[in-house]
């Protein structure tokens, strides 16, 4: 009897460890045959997002007009503060000598005459050297005359007339003493005063289409960027301390050479201003603002890339082609210089037995 139950025991053991070599090989099996049917995964190439900048609303000129007697008597001013004028608009009035005026007139004329005499007889003596020699004389009086002519006007105009579109800001109606403010011109061409860290500037240049944005009305417009500056902030600041200090010695140069420019803290990323203009939205100086500058930029994973610097790019039949590329590798990223265009779909991880034209299966 113990041993009918003995046989039957081992019978049920036999049995179990059947049962179960069965379920694990089942499973054995189905996880084989996912992960043979789960494939490449695939990157799509796209174009980096817009790189955001932020920083304040700047007119793109400011002019202060001042008192200048050399010119005449101020009087008056022929704006009203807050006035919008366009370039060559009156501004100021003043009693002007006109008799200065006329006196480089008629200087300019006489010198004209001279030369235009000198030419009379030379024609007459082309071989008179002395009459050439007054020619030059006369030639180089005529130009002095021209020029204090031409200066004259230019000083007026610059002190009297707008130079460029903008609004007035009045300082002094009627009493501003010699040299002092009678009154601002404010362009009405804004533009946007904001840095970029030195990890993104190679990204933009100069002439990049740029989304703005105004940050207390919501406003939005479009503009570019008309300027990178060369040099970063810090050394801007480290120059404006060398100057003012340099600026306390007697005899100090007026056009000093730094020849040992700092480069700033090691222990901080350089920061670089950039400039945004062509604004096409009115925002007042000052107004906090945001940008967002569209890259052409791509990035493309390193496990995309073969020991070759290759990708692998799949086509619509899931064939892989291995495809030459220039990477250009940056702060831990490698990005696309050429032979890929947004829409590539390229492997990740490559197997070293793949080859060109190979059909792949792919997960994503």
């Amino acid at each position: 009897m113990k041993n009918k139950w003995l046989w039957i025991i081992i019978a049920i053991i036999i049995v179990v460890l059947l049962g179960i070599a069965l379920i694990l090989k089942q499973v054995s099996g189905n996880s084989s045959k996912d992960d043979s049917s789960k494939g490449y995964d695939t990157y799509k190439m796209k174009h980096e997002d817009a790189l955001h900048l932020e920083g304040k609303a700047a007119p793109n000129a400011v002019k202060t007009y001042t008192n200048n007697s050399q010119i005449g008597t101020f009087t008056n001013v022929q704006v009203k503060d807050g006035q919008e004028v366009k370039q060559g608009d009156p501004l100021i009035n003043y009693d002007t000598n006109q008799g200065k005026r006329q006196q480089l007139a008629d200087k300019v004329d006489d010198a004209q005459s001279a030369v235009n005499d000198d030419y009379q007889k030379i024609n007459q003596e082309p071989n008179n050297n002395d009459l050439q020699k007054k020619l030059n004389q006369d030639q180089s009086a005529l130009n002095e005359a021209q020029q204090q002519l031409s200066k004259h006007d230019k000083q007026v105009n610059d002190s009297t007339y707008a130079s460029f579109d903008g609004k007035v800001d009045i300082k002094s109606k009627n009493d501003a003493s010699e040299g002092q403010p009678i009154l601002k011109l404010i362009s009405t061409e804004p533009q946007l005063k904001s840095t970029v860290s030195e990890f993104d500037l190679d990204k933009i240049k100069e002439g990049d289409k740029v989304n703005v944005k105004v940050d207390n009305n919501g406003k939005t417009g479009k503009g570019k960027i008309t300027k990178i500056s060369e040099l970063p902030t810090s050394y801007d600041k480290s120059d404006s301390a060398g100057e003012s200090a340099s600026g306390e010695g007697e005899g100090a140069s007026g056009n000093p050479v730094d020849n040992d420019p700092s480069g700033g803290s090691s222990n901080n990323s350089s920061k670089y201003s950039v400039m945004i203009g062509d604004i096409d939205i009115p925002v007042r100086a000052g107004f906090s603002m945001q940008a967002d500058v569209p890259l052409k930029t791509m990035k493309l994973p390193k496990s995309a890339l073969t020991k070759d610097d290759k990708v692998f790019v799949v086509d619509k039949h899931h064939k892989a082609h291995k495809r030459d590329i220039q990477v250009n590798k940056a702060n831990g990223q490698v990005y696309v210089k050429k032979g890929l265009k947004p829409g590539d779909k390229v492997l990740k991880d490559p197997k070293k037995t793949l080859n060109d034209g190979d059909k792949v299966e792919v997960s994503s």
